[in-house]
């Protein structure tokens, strides 16, 4: 796997009372992520994110934006996923936005979001023309209120909320859904991520 990177954000969560900033993952995504067949490298700060970037032999295959918090753009991760997207952008790289990381991707195209309900610790059924799981999890939430430019919808929930999102001009796809929770890493899933992250 030399060389097979994915970048993957991280949720970040500040324990006042410790006056302590951290960054966590939930290492089911981990797992799958070396399930796809690539090495997850986790990004906490810009700096050490320069510093690969400015190595001649690294490179990496793909950008993942993960689950977890909700938008804010006062955050360090919100700086952390602004800079993965212009990376993506400029490179050509492919970009998937899982929960809070299709999220992000929408807000950053000039789209906005709305609380929804029951969408929360469930499972449901959703319509797509492409080769998606008929059921998939939920743990958000908010949902899309207004689609960010060049953004079209693959994938809508049961009640009519979007739940996949597909980029017109760049390589990016959004997932309300996590693909490391509920079924033990759903092989339909895995098969378009791995194709997606395959190619440039």
């Amino acid at each position: 796997m030399k060389n097979k990177f994915i970048l993957i954000s991280m949720r970040q969560d500040y324990f006042y009372n410790k006056k302590e900033l951290r960054f966590c993952i939930d290492v089911k995504l981990i797992d799958w992520v070396l399930k796809l067949g690539f090495n997850p490298l986790l990004v906490s700060d810009i700096k050490t994110l320069n510093y690969f970037l400015k190595q001649k032999n690294f490179k990496f295959k793909g950008i993942l934006l993960s689950g977890g918090n909700n938008i804010n753009k006062n955050s360090l991760r919100y700086k952390i996923e602004k800079k993965l997207i212009e990376i993506s952008k400029s490179k050509k790289i492919p970009l998937l936005g899982i929960c809070h990381g299709m999220q992000f991707m929408n807000v950053f195209e000039g789209g906005s979001l709305k609380k929804v309900k029951n969408h929360v610790r469930i499972n449901h059924k959703i319509n797509s023309n492409y080769y998606y799981p008929l059921k998939v999890n939920s743990f958000h939430d908010y949902g899309i209120n207004k689609l960010g430019k060049n953004f079209e919808v693959i994938a809508y929930s049961e009640d009519n909320q979007i739940e996949a999102i597909k980029h017109k001009k760049f390589n990016w796809l959004g997932w309300m859904w996590h693909p490391e929770r509920g079924n033990k890493y759903n092989k339909v899933l895995i098969k378009i991520a791995k194709s997606f992250f395959n190619k440039k």
